[in-house]
């Protein structure tokens, strides 16, 4: 993952809140409204499990807000009997600790699970001796799974992180199955001996109605970040996933804290968060697995989503549960929970082999030595042409679209680039075939589509047309082939000429080559490329009515050319300064 300048620039104005201390209760209710099996404590900030079971050990949670689905959403059957919430990372006061423990707690006890920061220790902390002085069976465990603090000289010790739900989960397990007060809290405190979690961001939150939580420069990555906002332990330039997932191991690995090591048997959570994409989340899975995998460490189960978040921050956390050798903590992790936030996790997942497909239409195979000297260098000044306006097509993409345009374009140039020498040149109708063949496989999106209907309409009408060799293609043929591409294009998505789209550039220099099939090629030439850059201007005059850019405001596309048809008239005017010249 790579930071990016606009990863730093979200302003605290343009948030969803009504007032920034009127969230809190308004999720609480959100939460108690979807989920019937969760309720409110009163008007307090504190969710309990509507059906707990009072024979059963009682657990709570809870801390400052904007880490959610934690930890409200990790109350139900078999993990949270309920969860008190603070104002956003600020621990909730221990007058509202001592109520939730009141109520969920009966006869067999309550197990108070806290993350590792001061307030929420002395909170907490105050809570439970006063429940103890009024009588209840209450214990305390304190989680601090933080991994990359080993070197900071503190009283406080490492940070309460994500791992602390595999205390939640596991030890909420162990008291529905009826387990005793210090049995579920000596589970717990053996869970919090085989925790460690480590996280990095590209941008900080940004709590509401104020600024950003620290600073990160643009392309700046934070490693040790926790999740209050506050800035990490160690801030370097950007790197890829793989570099970023292997610097978060490294502190996993360190002796001092967790030490994970080959051959240990393992459970993992991948967290997400809050503003970290589901494709990110992706390529940082397949890098966990990979690299537990590569060290030999058995993964048994793998969990990956929004799990405790940081408001929006754009980062991810790594949890890892070292598993105890009898196998309970495993055990207590399947156990089913009816905690509407837990997801349940992979059992020993695996990567599976990619095998290269065999696909059910056939292709067409070039034959080796049928290339035609004249027509590749052809092909070669439109590939080069065509890679020289990247980064102008993909500039104004980033005003109609989606800034793609050019890096599109280059993907399949690069590929056809490589398969030019193999072409076979037999025949028009299979040039434009195998054309469309690779255009079809490697430009995606609409302009691959819009491509690979135009070049297949076009080889069909070729056949119509005699299928002529390549060295024998008239003006004529050229003429019925463009009308063919251009009817099928118009057919299939719809837009025509006058819709600013590449449709403004061809269908011109179609009637060119009509109205021109008798004259000589440089006529025709020069006709067509001033056909191609008109219908270039003509774009940016015109309002978008097909394709992103008919989305988008018109302030945003006024006076700017669409880049398919800047692309267009690019490998137009490249045929045309070469096309038929003796020199090739």
């Amino acid at each position: 993952m790579k930071a990016t300048p606009q990863d730093t620039m979200t302003s605290p104005d343009h948030q969803f809140y009504n007032t920034p201390t009127s969230s809190i209760q308004e999720n609480i209710s959100t939460l108690t409204t979807l989920h019937p099996s969760l309720q409110q404590l009163g008007d307090l900030p504190c969710v309990v499990h509507a059906a707990r079971d009072p024979s059963k050990v009682a657990l709570i949670c809870g801390g400052g807000s904007g880490h959610e689905p934690a930890h409200g959403g990790y109350v139900g059957q078999g993990m949270l009997s309920g969860a008190v919430a603070g104002n956003v990372f600020a621990s909730p006061s221990s007058s509202l600790v001592l109520e939730l423990i009141l109520e969920v707690t009966g006869e067999p006890g309550c197990l108070v699970i806290v993350k590792n920061y001061t307030g929420d220790c002395l909170n907490f902390g105050i809570a439970v001796e006063k429940a103890k002085k009024m009588g209840r069976k209450v214990e305390m465990v304190i989680c601090a799974d933080d991994t990359t603090l080993l070197n900071q000289d503190t009283l406080a010790g490492p940070r309460g992180l994500c791992g602390v739900l595999f205390v939640q989960k596991i030890a909420g397990a162990c008291a529905a199955q009826g387990h005793s007060l210090q049995t579920v809290y000596n589970v717990a405190q053996l869970v919090t001996k085989n925790i460690g979690t480590a996280g990095v961001a590209v941008s900080p939150c940004i709590p509401p109605g104020k600024p950003p939580s620290f600073t990160l420069p643009p392309n700046t990555m934070e490693f040790g970040i926790g999740i209050h906002g506050e800035a990490g332990v160690l801030q370097c330039g950007s790197v890829d996933c793989k570099s970023s997932v292997d610097k978060l191991f490294s502190y996993l690995s360190d002796v001092r804290g967790l030490g994970l090591k080959s051959g240990d048997d393992v459970a993992v959570i991948v967290n997400n968060l809050g503003g970290t994409s589901e494709l990110e989340m992706g390529v940082v899975c397949q890098e966990v697995l990979k690299w537990l995998k590569l060290r030999h460490v058995t993964c048994y189960q793998f969990y990956s989503g929004v799990y405790m978040t940081s408001l929006g921050m754009h980062g991810i956390s790594i949890s890892v549960l070292r598993l105890d050798q009898e196998g309970r903590f495993l055990e207590f992790l399947k156990y089913p929970t009816s905690a509407p936030y837990w997801k349940p996790g992979t059992h020993q997942p695996q990567i599976p082999p990619v095998s290269p497909y065999e696909p059910q239409v056939a292709r067409h195979v070039p034959k080796p030595g049928c290339s035609n000297n004249r027509l590749s260098k052809i092909l070669s000044a439109v590939y080069k042409d065509l890679l020289s306006k990247v980064g102008e097509l993909d500039e104004l993409d980033r005003h109609v679209g989606d800034g793609d345009c050019g890096s599109t374009v280059e993907g399949v140039v690069r590929e056809l680039q490589s398969r030019t020498p193999s072409l076979e040149f037999s025949s028009f109708s299979f040039l434009l075939t195998q054309l469309s063949d690779v255009v079809e496989e490697h430009m995606g999106g609409t302009s691959g589509a819009i491509y690979t209907i135009g070049l297949t309409a076009a080889a069909g009408q070729a056949r119509l047309s005699g299928d002529p060799g390549c060295e024998e293609v008239t003006v004529e043929v050229l003429a019925k082939c463009l009308e063919g591409a251009l009817c099928a294009v118009t057919r299939y998505g719809k837009a025509e000429e006058g819709d600013c789209t590449m449709l403004d550039v061809l269908y011109p220099v179609c009637r060119v080559l009509q109205l021109n099939s008798s004259a000589d090629m440089t006529t025709v030439t020069a006709l067509c490329t001033q056909a191609a850059d008109t219908g270039v201007m003509k774009t940016a005059e015109l309002k978008p009515r097909a394709g992103r850019a008919s989305y988008i405001r018109s302030e945003e596309t006024d006076k700017c050319a669409d880049p398919g048809a800047v692309a267009a008239a690019t490998w137009v005017k490249a045929i045309c300064k070469c096309f038929y010249l003796d020199d090739l």
